[in-house]
């Protein structure tokens, strides 16, 4: 072998080692003559990346990041296959490893004969696979979007190349001295046999180390870019070729072609809103009367046909230059760059277009933006939701997809959820619920949308119950489906759905369905339901109450299971069901003193406890109650939570039920200083709390004479503290302004102090003595072409491209 070789390394294919805890890097060693660039030879290699340290709580996103920047065999855009690859490396680890239970705390003390109830448990693992369903569904659809905008740009270039003769590279430099010429349409050839060239990327060698083709390039766009449109096809193509490719995007930025390309989208949206000014018409108005012309059933003037070919040249370059700075855009700083220079606003605008390529990359790209608070501010300057609303539904399903998407990252937009209500899209969503593939982003949508109450009730009046329902009963697994359960529990907060809910057989097939599958999503729901102060709803759980109570002290229920079983029980009080048979026959009220204790168990679990016993408490179950020790727990409890409002005003409630039974009431009234903690939480900051706390002091007086007295005494005294403190203080101190507790009683809090500059002050509060002072410094307000621009004839319209490009 003679001549001097040089090695090229190939990356190749990245995957999981079959085995081991690792990522194997595939890639092809070349040896290449340096004189001809042919390969000599070829030698396959593979590089094992070890992650060892990989767990169930490792930061995937963040380890992926890590490789790719320390393995040089893996390029930047592959990142998102490595984060998958980590991903299901997670899974398979956690499925080597035996699946465990970890139990809540145990309640802290036993009661009655010392035996403790069951400590609930948590829920089994399956996170991990639920996360890799839903990155595996997400990173698919990317590639599939990623493949139909290169097959569009590639579309592109096939329709501007038709009519340019092959190009070689050998001919480069006959290429070049044409740029140089007078004649455009030279230029105009030259460009496009060079950008011939640069969809070879075994071409990139050779064009990127030459001196000035690129320089020459940028400066030619620069001084002719308002020439000619093909001319500008042809060199943004060039360097839309050079974009795709990340660590090429220095030698774009270093010939500012990025900033070019903002300009020559602003002179291109200028034109098309001239041209609409003058003329009257729009370049979807254009397309939609060639759709009409192609069936036959209108006739193209040749005015319209001239102006569709333009279109068509324009929406071409438009794709190319928002492609280029979508890839430019990975950069964040190069982002921010663009935002300065009205890119949101541009993307808005290219909504009002009807080529449907070019709708889908801008939507796309305006996903990207929205995450950033300007730029959502931005597009609800450009009132995007009404652009987008005209597209929910469309034919094109990827453009569905695309707005959805973009919709929903909006939906974060208290403002934006507004418009979308306003635009119609609640009915336009809910249609689409019943197909699979866009079920996930419109019930997030959705979701978002239901956060406002004013909204839940517009729901109602849509199908949108009826599929929750269906789609409730026929999920096997909630938890994979976490969009659905959250918009159930929304809605389900609202009177009206709830009824909805449950009309008909909905309800009982529902309960059944969740005590079949035991999965405290669907309590959650259920719990939602029993909430509603529609007695006509929670009589329907009357049947269910015993079985939820059996479920409720089996052994093996979850944590999460059994705060929502408790929850749901907590809110049925039912008057004419038999709560004393309950309790007898569980020995339910033992049961729940075990985790009534202050500190046995979390917080949610003890405040369902105490609206529990709340509801429990009925005539026939006072005794009981008392017996239990769980009205001296409970009296106990209000100290030990007495910065809780939500614990003070449920408990205050349970004792308001107490109170009308003898049995609670003597325990209460004769055992702890009940009412004393009542008369404090008169002066409570919480209105609920006051009014539950003078109910329950009512109920005192109702009912017992002696305590009737007390109570209207220490009422008097809790009003009237302040004025008693004074009445009781000694003479002197009352003359001087002063009593014990250190207020002010004289006319100190009243004096007027003048000073200098001709203000006052009374009791430390400054006044202007002269408001004219202001006059002086204020201000007065007061209310206050044939050729459409180019030197080039557009050509003939492109009838195939019609039909494929502008057909929603």
């Amino acid at each position: 072998m003679t001549g001097e070789v040089k090695k090229k390394i190939k990356p190749g294919s990245i995957e999981l080692h079959p085995e081991e805890l690792a990522i194997v890097v595939n890639y092809e060693v070349q040896e290449v003559s340096v004189e001809t660039q042919q390969v000599l030879s070829r030698e396959q290699a593979v590089k094992k990346i070890s992650v060892k340290t990989l767990t169930d709580k490792t930061n995937v996103p963040l380890l992926a990041g890590e490789i790719v920047e320390k393995c040089k065999l893996i390029h930047p855009s592959k990142t998102g296959h490595v984060e998958e690859l980590l991903y299901q490396l997670q899974q398979r680890q956690a499925q080597s490893q035996s699946p465990t239970k970890s139990a809540a705390p145990q309640p802290a003390q036993q009661v009655g004969n010392g035996r403790a109830a069951p400590a609930p448990t948590s829920p089994q693992g399956g996170s991990q696979q639920r996360r890799m369903n839903r990155v595996e569904a997400d990173a698919q659809e990317a590639a599939e979007l990623r493949a139909r905008q290169q097959m569009q740009a590639s579309q592109i270039f096939k329709a501007q190349q038709k009519q340019y003769e092959q190009a070689y590279l050998e001919h480069l430099d006959e290429y070049m001295e044409d740029l140089y010429e007078e004649d455009m349409s030279k230029k105009v050839r030259a460009t496009g046999m060079i950008s011939q060239l640069f969809r070879k990327t075994e071409n990139f060698e050779t064009l990127l180390s030459h001196e000035t083709l690129l320089q020459t390039l940028s400066r030619l766009m620069r001084e002719e870019m308002k020439r000619s449109i093909d001319l500008c096809i042809n060199i943004v193509s060039v360097y839309f070729s050079i974009s795709n490719f990340s660590q090429f995007h220095p030698v774009i930025m270093d010939n500012q072609i990025g900033a070019l390309t903002m300009d020559l989208i602003d002179l291109e949206i200028k034109r098309t809103e001239h041209r609409a000014a003058e003329e009257g018409i729009s370049p979807a108005m254009v397309a939609q009367k060639a759709l009409d012309a192609s069936t036959g059933q209108v006739q193209l003037q040749e005015r319209e046909k001239k102006l569709l070919a333009l279109i068509q040249k324009q929406d071409r370059l438009l794709y190319l230059c928002f492609y280029l700075l979508l890839n430019l855009a990975e950069d964040v700083g190069v982002e921010k760059k663009m935002k300065k220079k009205n890119i949101v606003v541009y993307l808005v605008k290219m909504l009002d277009r009807s080529n449907v390529e070019l709708l889908i990359l801008g939507t796309t790209f305006l996903k990207k933006l929205s995450i950033y608070k300007e730029n959502k501010e931005k597009m609800a300057e450009c009132r995007i939701v009404d652009k987008l609303a005209k597209f929910v539904p469309v034919r094109n399903d990827v453009l569905l997809m695309s707005v959805l998407r973009l919709l929903h990252n909006l939906s974060f937009d208290v403002q934006l959820r507004d418009d979308m209500v306003k635009n119609g899209l609640i009915p336009k969503c809910v249609d689409l619920m019943s197909q699979p593939r866009f079920q996930p982003v419109v019930l997030g949508l959705l979701y978002h949308v239901s956060m406002e109450d004013k909204y839940k009730g517009m729901f109602t009046y849509t199908d949108c119950i009826p599929r929750i329902y269906e789609m409730l009963t026929r999920v096997q697994e909630l938890r994979n489906t976490p969009e659905l359960i959250a918009l159930a529990v929304n809605l389900t907060q609202n009177p009206r759905n709830a009824e909805v809910m449950c009309e008909g057989d909905r309800f009982d097939k529902l309960i059944r369905r969740a005590f079949q599958t035991c999965d405290e999503l669907a309590f959650k729901v259920l719990r939602n339901l029993s909430q509603q102060e529609n007695f006509g709803v929670k009589r329907r759980f009357g049947p269910y109450i015993e079985q939820m109570v059996m479920l409720l002290k089996a052994p093996d229920i979850t944590a999460e299971l059994f705060v929502e079983v408790l929850g749901s029980l907590a809110n049925l009080y039912i008057p004419e069901f038999d709560f004393l048979g309950l309790v007898r026959k569980h020995d339910l009220l033992q049961f729940l003193a075990t985790y009534s204790q202050p500190g046995a168990v979390d917080d949610d679990i003890l405040l369902e406890v105490v609206m529990f016993v709340g509801v429990l408490c009925n005539e026939g179950t006072a005794p009981l109650l008392v017996q239990s020790g769980l009205v001296n727990t409970l009296f106990v409890l209000m100290g030990e939570k007495k910065e809780d409002d939500e614990f003070v005003l449920q408990i205050a409630f349970s004792f308001n039920k107490f109170l009308m039974y003898d049995d609670t009431r003597l325990a209460l009234l004769n055992y702890t200083q009940v009412v004393f903690y009542l008369i404090d939480l008169l002066q409570d900051k919480n209105k609920e709390v006051q009014k539950v706390a003078d109910q329950c002091l009512d109920i005192i007086m109702d009912t017992d004479e002696e305590w009737a007295v007390r109570i209207r005494n220490l009422k008097f005294e809790a009003f009237n503290q302040e004025w008693l403190e004074v009445v009781q203080a000694p003479p002197d101190q009352v003359m001087a302004g002063r009593h014990p507790g250190g207020g002010n009683y004289g006319m100190d809090s009243g004096e007027v102090d003048y000073n200098d500059v001709g203000d006052y002050t009374i009791g430390g509060q400054r006044v202007m003595a002269d408001f004219d002072d202001f006059a002086g410094g204020g201000q007065q307000w007061s209310p206050g072409q044939d050729n459409y621009g180019y030197e080039q004839d557009a050509g003939q319209y492109d009838e195939e491209e019609l039909r494929r490009g502008y057909q929603m």
